[in-house]
Protein backbone atom coordinates (compact mmCIF):
# COMPACT_ATOMS: atom_id res chain seq x y z
CA UNK A 1 0.00 0.00 0.00
CA UNK A 2 0.96 3.55 -0.80
CA UNK A 3 0.97 6.72 1.66
CA UNK A 4 -1.90 8.48 -0.11
CA UNK A 5 -3.98 4.96 0.14
CA UNK A 6 -3.01 4.49 4.03
CA UNK A 7 -3.94 8.74 4.62
CA UNK A 8 -6.99 8.16 2.83
CA UNK A 9 -8.20 5.44 5.37
CA UNK A 10 -6.61 6.74 8.27
CA UNK A 11 -8.92 9.93 7.23
CA UNK A 12 -11.97 7.91 6.54
CA UNK A 13 -11.43 6.08 9.92
CA UNK A 14 -11.39 9.21 11.50
CA UNK A 15 -14.53 10.77 10.05
CA UNK A 16 -16.40 7.45 11.20
CA UNK A 17 -14.98 7.79 14.82
CA UNK A 18 -16.13 11.40 14.79
CA UNK A 19 -19.55 10.30 13.23
CA UNK A 20 -19.92 7.84 16.24
CA UNK A 21 -19.20 10.40 18.78
CA UNK A 22 -21.52 12.85 17.57
CA UNK A 23 -23.90 9.81 17.72
CA UNK A 24 -23.47 8.87 21.24
CA UNK A 25 -23.30 12.69 22.38
CA UNK A 26 -26.80 13.19 20.61
CA UNK A 27 -28.50 9.86 22.00
CA UNK A 28 -26.84 11.15 25.53
CA UNK A 29 -28.39 14.52 25.06
CA UNK A 30 -31.96 13.19 24.12
CA UNK A 31 -31.84 10.86 27.44
CA UNK A 32 -31.03 13.60 29.35
CA UNK A 33 -34.03 15.45 28.15
CA UNK A 34 -36.52 12.65 28.61
CA UNK A 35 -35.37 12.35 32.29
CA UNK A 36 -35.82 15.86 32.79
CA UNK A 37 -39.44 15.34 31.42
CA UNK A 38 -39.48 12.47 33.25
CA UNK A 39 -38.61 14.03 36.76
CA UNK A 40 -40.54 17.53 35.96
CA UNK A 41 -44.17 16.01 35.84
CA UNK A 42 -43.03 13.95 39.10
CA UNK A 43 -42.42 17.02 40.64
CA UNK A 44 -45.72 18.70 39.19
CA UNK A 45 -47.70 15.84 40.69
CA UNK A 46 -45.96 15.58 43.76
CA UNK A 47 -46.36 19.07 44.26
CA UNK A 48 -50.78 18.84 43.86
CA UNK A 49 -50.37 15.57 45.87
CA UNK A 50 -48.53 17.69 48.68
CA UNK A 51 -51.06 20.89 48.59
CA UNK A 52 -54.47 18.41 49.05
CA UNK A 53 -53.27 16.09 51.70
CA UNK A 54 -51.65 19.49 53.51
CA UNK A 55 -55.20 21.04 53.00
CA UNK A 56 -56.69 17.78 54.38
CA UNK A 57 -54.95 17.85 57.23
CA UNK A 58 -55.47 21.53 58.01
CA UNK A 59 -58.91 22.13 57.24
CA UNK A 60 -60.27 18.71 57.63
CA UNK A 61 -61.53 18.45 53.99
CA UNK A 62 -60.26 18.32 50.73
CA UNK A 63 -59.96 21.35 48.88
CA UNK A 64 -63.04 22.37 46.09
CA UNK A 65 -60.12 23.39 43.15
CA UNK A 66 -56.56 24.08 42.23
CA UNK A 67 -57.21 27.39 42.26
CA UNK A 68 -58.24 27.17 46.01
CA UNK A 69 -54.71 25.64 46.23
CA UNK A 70 -52.85 28.18 44.60
CA UNK A 71 -54.51 31.01 46.37
CA UNK A 72 -54.54 29.30 49.77
CA UNK A 73 -51.54 26.38 49.90
CA UNK A 74 -48.95 28.74 47.00
CA UNK A 75 -49.64 25.78 44.47
CA UNK A 76 -47.75 27.20 41.66
CA UNK A 77 -49.63 25.75 38.70
CA UNK A 78 -47.41 25.41 35.18
CA UNK A 79 -50.67 25.43 32.84
CA UNK A 80 -48.21 26.26 30.01
CA UNK A 81 -45.98 22.78 30.20
CA UNK A 82 -48.76 20.77 31.88
CA UNK A 83 -52.21 19.69 31.60
CA UNK A 84 -54.03 19.17 35.36
CA UNK A 85 -56.98 17.11 35.93
CA UNK A 86 -59.09 17.89 39.28
CA UNK A 87 -61.83 16.14 39.99
CA UNK A 88 -63.59 16.29 43.74
CA UNK A 89 -65.91 12.87 44.72
CA UNK A 90 -66.71 14.59 47.80
CA UNK A 91 -65.28 16.67 50.79
CA UNK A 92 -63.58 13.73 52.71
CA UNK A 93 -62.61 11.47 49.88
CA UNK A 94 -59.26 11.96 48.19
CA UNK A 95 -59.90 13.92 44.91
CA UNK A 96 -58.95 12.09 40.98
CA UNK A 97 -55.42 14.06 40.08
CA UNK A 98 -53.75 13.52 37.18
CA UNK A 99 -51.34 15.72 35.54
CA UNK A 100 -50.00 15.44 31.87
CA UNK A 101 -47.41 16.69 29.92
CA UNK A 102 -49.32 18.89 27.37
CA UNK A 103 -47.91 18.28 24.18
CA UNK A 104 -48.94 14.15 25.73
CA UNK A 105 -52.23 15.30 25.55
CA UNK A 106 -52.75 17.59 22.79
CA UNK A 107 -50.78 15.50 19.95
Amino acid sequence: MNRISLKSIGTGIAVLVFLLVLLMVGRSFNELNRRSRDSGLIVAREAVERAVVQCYALEGVYPPSLAYLEENYGLIINEDQYMYLYEVVGSNVHPIIDVRHLEDVTS
